[in-house]
């Protein structure tokens, strides 16, 4: 789908591309990061799209894929989605302008394209959702909209006009007989044309409006936005998963009051107390849940092989023989360092290791040999569970 693009070549294309130009990501974290916008002019000089547009409209065929076209005129109504998958049909139906494709998750079905997620690593890798790519028409757009999480946008052909505004957004400012949370009223604050190498960064809450000139291909590099109330449901939820039923509200030293409809102070402070017991931010379970949580993928994009593998001897050997074992980009690998080990959670799953062994198989893609003869017997059998069931592959 995307030529020869191989794993050893994207990590020497990561070694000698940094895609904040003259900036350092300290400088960048500092001055940029969830606060302004930031135009990088050529931030991956000659760039050449890894995908084509014919590609991109193939895997809008797939079932797994989750794609969506936003056609703003000569549809249904303005600003009219169709969800994929897609067919025939659905692009031979397509006006000849102000029409776009847009297809997520684009590293998880291409792993050749983790390479260029991977640049941007100065950012936790948890906190990355996803490589998008589309493809727009002439005029083609999304509309004015702001998103809740922080995004790179690379040109990867043609031209696109960008725009943006700082201003608060009242909640009636919606583009009426459309799902989509499009403005109905823009009035941009700066505006820019993007050619193929340039990158714009977009912080959470800005109103950016990009406006294909001619046909065009653009990638975004996202970030997860994960809300409080998101947070708090999910970690309530995991805490009292195993508590027993007998654990009820108490108050054995009852007294009597004068008003027996009343709920009184007394009646209020157990209830503080027994929340106090649960959420407080010393909870010894908030590091596994965090880890838990933030490591679940919310897609399934990986494939059990075709044959297991039951032993480390077989997977060096398949890597002599020139295979490369790879982390599935559609898993996600993270951990959490304590003093005499780390707890590794992939997936949503967690396991206690050495901290060198969930270090080492968390910072590169690959994973070689040394660390396959290195691990412990616990540690074997992690690997060998992982491949199996798909979170690392021979390719």
């Amino acid at each position: 789908m995307t030529g020869n693009l191989n794993s050893r070549e994207s990590t020497e294309m990561n070694d000698s591309i940094n895609p904040l130009g003259k900036l350092s990501p300290e400088e960048f974290l500092k001055e940029y990061w969830q606060k302004k916008p930031l135009v990088i002019r050529q931030a991956f000089p000659n760039f050449q799209s890894p995908i084509t547009a014919e590609e991109l409209a193939g895997l809008s065929f797939e079932e797994e894929v989750n794609s969506r076209i936003v056609i703003e005129k000569d549809g249904e109504h303005p600003w009219q989605p169709i969800f994929g998958p897609m067919d025939d049909d659905t692009f031979s139906n397509l006006p000849e302008s102000h029409w776009t494709l847009v297809v997520n998750d684009l590293e998880k079905v291409i792993p050749e394209l983790t390479w260029l997620p991977d640049l941007f690593r100065f950012i936790p890798d948890w906190r990355l959702d996803d490589l998008m790519c589309s493809y727009a028409a002439d005029q083609g757009s999304v509309g004015p909209h702001f998103d809740l999480y922080d995004v790179f946008i690379i040109q990867g052909e043609g031209k696109r006009r960008w725009q943006i505004s700082t201003a608060e957004v009242s909640e009636d400012n919606q583009a009426d007989d459309t799902p989509l949370r499009i403005h109905k009223t823009f009035e941009a604050e700066q505006e820019w044309i993007l050619e193929p190498g340039d990158m714009i960064y977009i912080p959470p809450n800005v109103t950016h409006h990009g406006v294909s000139l001619g046909e065009s291909i653009s990638f975004s590099v996202g970030y997860r936005a994960v809300s409080h109330a998101d947070l708090l449901n999910d970690f309530i939820s995991h805490i009292t998963q195993n508590l027993s039923p007998k654990l009820t509200y108490q108050d054995a030293d009852l007294k009597t009051q004068t008003y027996s409809s009343e709920i009184t102070d007394d009646a209020i402070n157990r209830v503080k107390n027994i929340f106090k017991e649960y959420l407080t931010p010393e909870h010894k379970e908030i590091d596994r849940w965090f880890g838990k949580y933030m490591s679940d993928p919310k897609t399934e994009h990986t494939e059990t092989p075709e044959f297991a593998i039951y032993s480390v001897d077989e997977l060096i050997g398949e890597i002599n023989n020139g295979a490369i074992l790879s982390r599935h980009p559609a898993s996600r690998f993270v951990f959490r360092n304590y003093t005499h080990e780390s707890t590794l959670f992939i997936d949503g799953n967690d396991y206690n290791v050495s901290t060198e062994f969930a270090k080492t198989l968390c910072d590169s893609r690959i994973i070689n040999t040394n660390l396959l003869k290195s691990a412990s017997t616990k540690e074997t059998e992690i690997l060998l569970d992982l491949y199996n069931t798909g979170s690392i592959y021979l390719d």
